[in-house]
């Protein structure tokens, strides 16, 4: 009768372990965080911009962070990794942030950027920063964001020290990111497609004569204009993809 009672003792004290480990993982979900971009060499050879082939599409995000609808009032006793209220509750006071730095080729990204553990809850955006590398040892050193390819067979690198702060959404207005008791991929999508549709590569020059077209902020070629316009077109081809 003892080892009965034991053995009796010994399942409950399991059920009581499976319960308490099934309610504290029912509000996190694991959330693989992709960025890419949109390409097509083919959809922009076109009178606009002639023969323009792009082969990497760099950036540098220092920070990701998920900001919470209004309205939205989820329980979270464990608020370690976001931005909180200390009220107890995650809700739309609070945000979750993830903290790199992510230095990413997007044209030659096949991976996740990272995967991390989000709390349950409706999001109504999601927050990138953009900052130049300080990692001396990198070639995106104290820039943000960097291209390359070719014009009408020339090389070109175009490259910005932006610091900005991308706020993300889905087009449609109406829809948020609904995160509960799953594993989620979310994706960020660069069109490059609709940068080249609203910018004229094809009047970059080389003006300094090196057999390289630079466009930059302070380049030596004088493409100055078309980078701040570049720069304009990148902040508004971003989206999350469903």
């Amino acid at each position: 009768m003892k080892k009965l009672k034991n053995l009796l003792g010994i399942i409950v004290l399991v059920i009581v372990l499976a319960s308490c480990s099934n309610d504290s993982g029912s509000n996190q979900n694991s959330v693989n965080i992709v960025a890419r971009a949109t390409y097509s060499p083919s959809a922009n050879r076109t009178s606009l911009n002639g023969d323009v082939v792009l082969t990497s599409f760099k950036i540098n995000l220092r920070e990701i962070e998920f900001e919470f609808a209004e309205g939205s009032d989820d329980n979270d006793d464990d608020n370690s990794n976001g931005d909180s209220d200390d009220d107890g509750f995650y809700d739309s006071d609070d945000e979750f942030e993830l903290y790199g730095p992510f230095e990413l080729d997007l044209l030659n990204q096949n991976a996740p950027i990272t995967t991390v553990t989000v709390p349950n809850g409706t999001y109504e955006e999601v927050e990138f920063k953009l900052h130049k590398s300080t990692n001396s040892a990198s070639a995106m050193f104290n820039k943000s964001v960097e291209i390359t390819g070719t014009i009408n067979g020339t090389p070109f690198i175009f490259w910005h020290d932006i610091d900005e702060d991308f706020e993300i959404d889905y087009e449609d207005a109406n829809q948020n990111l609904v995160i509960s008791n799953n594993s989620y991929d979310l994706v960020f999508n660069f069109d490059l497609n609709q940068v080249l549709s609203l910018v004229d590569l094809s009047s970059a020059v080389d003006g300094d004569g090196d057999g390289v077209i630079e466009i930059g902020p302070n380049d030596t070629d004088g493409n100055q204009a078309l980078a701040n316009l570049l720069e304009d077109s990148i902040e508004d081809s971003c989206d999350l993809d469903d």
